[in-house]
């Protein structure tokens, strides 16, 4: 039998996880910024891409509609407070309590800074994969706990 400790955790060793990963992912940010520079944001949305395709989502009709809704009730599943709503070819997006923000706050980065926008572009990705339209991030509003940007999906989407 493989003893492990996982399910003895406490409070002290979840705060130090993360503390850790919020420096991991700065370290992350700031490295690829450093490398890739202004195609930062197609890094971001080629992981998004890639990230769609492992998802555990299979759209037989692949609207915009469908692919926020089904990108929406993924991430809520893993227990991020995200709603979308389609405007137009506009994904409106919002997140409370976003965990990039909690990150920005721990290594008090800037908020809608460089860590902010990879992730607004991965989402962006990752609609961009689901709906087969090139997709375009905006912030709209930052906040202190909640965020919202929207996606617009632009194009018709490409032939199978």
């Amino acid at each position: 039998m493989i003893e492990t400790s996982e399910l003895q955790l406490t409070a002290e060793d979840h705060d130090k996880a993360f503390v850790e990963v919020c420096f991991l992912l700065d370290m992350f940010v700031s490295t690829i910024e450093k490398f890739v520079g202004k195609s930062t944001p197609a890094l971001a949305v080629a992981a998004g891409r890639k990230m769609a395709l492992n998802m555990p989502i299979h759209l037989n009709d692949p609207t915009p509609d469908n692919a926020l809704s089904e990108l929406v009730r993924v991430f809520t599943i893993q227990q991020m407070e995200i709603s979308g709503e389609m405007q137009g070819n506009d994904a409106m997006i919002t997140i409370d309590h976003c965990p990039i923000g909690a990150v920005c706050r721990e290594r008090k980065m800037e908020l809608d800074g460089a860590a902010c926008q990879m992730f607004h572009y991965y989402i962006g990705g990752i609609l961009a994969e689901f709906t087969g339209r090139p997709a375009r991030p905006t912030t709209i509003t930052v906040a202190d706990t909640s965020c919202t940007f929207k996606v617009t999906l632009g194009g018709a989407p490409r032939k199978a």
